[in-house]
């Protein structure tokens, strides 16, 4: 019984971990990543001032 329980948790481990880490590289580091999931380039942006990938901005619908 405590290994089944050992291996439940090591299970829940693993994939929490593996959920974390997918999540973390969402958003791109450099320029050219950042151009090729058409998003925005911000030359000044990011913690150091040396670049940062922005989210483009949504469009408006036209109003009827």
């Amino acid at each position: 019984m405590k290994a089944l329980i050992g291996a439940m948790l090591a299970t829940s481990v693993l994939l929490t971990t593996a959920a974390v880490a997918q999540q973390a590289s969402a958003t791109p580091t450099n320029k050219a990543d950042c151009e090729k999931a058409k998003m925005k380039w911000d030359d000044k942006g990011g913690k150091d001032g040396k670049g940062a990938c922005l989210a483009a901005k949504a469009t408006e619908t036209p109003k009827k």
